[in-house]
C-alpha cells in the first residue's frame, strides 16, 4: 500500500470519527438541556414500565448498548473483525444525524412530560410537531441510530443487542399503546388512525 492511500484511509477514518462523536455530543447537549428543564420544573423523568420490568429494563440496555459501540468504533476505528466498506460507513452517518435530529425533536416537543416508561401523573398526548409523522419519533430515532452502529461496526454481539433491543422496544410500545388507549380514547385512537407506529 502506498503511503498516498494510508494517509488518506487515516484521513477517513478520522472525518467519520469526528462526524460520528459531533453527533453524540449534540445529542448529549440536547440531554443535558432536557435534564436541566426536568430538574427545574421538578418533573420525575422514571415512569412504570409499560411490560414486565427485567424485559423492560434489559430492553432498554440492549437498544442503547449499540450505541456504545457506535462510539467505541468512532474512538478506536481499528477494532472489529470486519472493517465495512466506504459506502456503508457514510449511509451509518447519514443514519446516525436522523436518528439525532428525530431524538432532538422528539424530546424537545415532549418537554417536561418526557418518561422513560409510563407517566405516574397526569400526561397530554402529544399529536404536533415531529408526532405527526411517528407516534414513537424517540423509539425510531433509537432504532434508527442503533441500525446505523451496526452497518458502521458490523460484529455479532452488536447486532444482537440491537435486534434484541428493537423486539423488546416494539412489545414496550404495544404496552404503552394499550395505555394510551385507555387514557385518552377517542382522542388516541384518532391520532392512531392518522399518524404510523414507526414511519
Amino acid at each position: 500500500m502506498s503511503e498516498f492511500s494510508i494517509f488518506t484511509a487515516k484521513k477517513r477514518m478520522e472525518l467519520t470519527s469526528y462526524f460520528i462523536l459531533g453527533a453524540f455530543l449534540v445529542l448529549l447537549t440536547v440531554l443535558i438541556i432536557q435534564i436541566i428543564g426536568l430538574r427545574s420544573a421538578k418533573s420525575e423523568i422514571l415512569g412504570r414500565a409499560s411490560i414486565v420490568k427485567i424485559h423492560f429494563y434489559c430492553g432498554k440496555i440492549a437498544l442503547f448498548t449499540p450505541w456504545v459501540f457506535f462510539i467505541i468504533k468512532a474512538l478506536k476505528p481499528t477494532i472489529g473483525y470486519i472493517e465495512p466498506p466506504v459506502y456503508l460507513v457514510w449511509t451509518a452517518i447519514v443514519l446516525l444525524y436522523i436518528g439525532v435530529a428525530g431524538m432532538a425533536l422528539g424530546l424537545f416537543e415532549l418537554g417536561v412530560s418526557l418518561k422513560i416508561g409510563l407517566p405516574v401523573e397526569n400526561s397530554v398526548l402529544k399529536t404536533t410537531g415531529i408526532y405527526r409523522l411517528s407516534r414513537n419519533p424517540l423509539y425510531t430515532s433509537a432504532i434508527i441510530i442503533a441500525i446505523a452502529s451496526c452497518l458502521y461496526f458490523p460484529d455479532l454481539i452488536n447486532i444482537t443487542f440491537t435486534l434484541y433491543g428493537i423486539i423488546v422496544h416494539h412489545q414496550i410500545i404495544l404496552g404503552e399503546e394499550k395505555y394510551l388507549k385507555s387514557h385518552f380514547g377517542n382522542n388516541y385512537n384518532n391520532y392512531r388512525e392518522k399518524v404510523r407506529r414507526y414511519i
